[in-house]
């Protein structure tokens, strides 16, 4: 029973990771944005680090990675689960524009400070919604698996 749990506990703990080092990535950033503690160059460079991290993460949850292998366990969920995944190009488009307006920006006022630190804890807050979701799903999908070697 214990081995047959293993793989998704793996799986389930891969993502888990992933969605701990995107929330890393979006604190360091809102830091920065709060602290005006970074140039914009900088600031650049970490929404278009959260880009790339973003492109593989969805990548691999769009490409037959953790969702597909938790909806084999959970086909009910498939639903709910394609919900999601159709969230992540409008995610996706967020993070790039608001790092190509931040490059584009030469001499930050106040203003633009307040303005991009305003758009990017939006982003912050669909993103961080989205995993929390995602998360609830493949647990749940893992847990009812489980339940059912029992």
């Amino acid at each position: 029973m214990m081995a047959a749990a293993e793989p998704h506990s793996k799986s389930l703990a891969r993502l888990l990771d992933q969605h701990r080092e995107l929330r890393s990535s979006l604190a360091t950033i809102d830091r920065a944005l709060e602290e005006r503690s970074a140039t914009v160059e900088e600031v650049a460079g970490l929404l278009g680090q959260l880009g790339d991290r973003l492109v593989k993460h969805f990548a691999l949850e769009e490409e037959g990675g953790y969702f597909a292998e938790a909806l084999l366990h959970a086909p009910q969920l498939v639903e709910k689960a394609n919900a999601l995944l159709a969230q992540h190009p409008r995610i996706r488009t967020r993070a790039v524009e608001i790092a190509l307006e931040v490059r584009a920006r030469q001499d930050p006022e106040s203003e633009w400070w307040d303005q991009t630190r305003g758009r990017f804890r939006a982003l912050r807050d669909e993103l961080l919604k989205h995993e929390r979701h995602e998360d609830v799903l493949l647990q749940e999908a893992y847990t009812r698996d489980l339940g059912s070697h029992d």
